[in-house]
């Protein structure tokens, strides 16, 4: 027999917590940064700790701290 426990079903319907990383671009006057994320994209962010061209971690559209800049690169197998 099998039990079923219904929070754990409801919390499968709801979204899931987003995080990346994105390079600072700019900081607002309303505590918000602008940044551009790794395949381009541009993203508005709340809080402006992390200062412009360096990498923040970003969770639910918040940044969470500085991101360490590693180097990048893409290898065909």
């Amino acid at each position: 027999m099998t039990t079923v426990n219904a929070f754990l079903r409801f919390r499968q319907l709801l979204p899931q917590r987003t995080r990346y990383t994105a390079t600072i671009t700019a900081i607002n006057a309303d505590g918000t940064s602008n940044g551009t994320t790794r395949d381009g994209g541009k993203v508005k962010v709340l809080g402006d700790s992390v200062s412009i061209g360096l990498k923040a971690w970003i969770a639910d559209g918040r940044i969470v701290g500085e991101a360490p800049s590693l180097t990048e690169y893409v290898e065909l197998v």
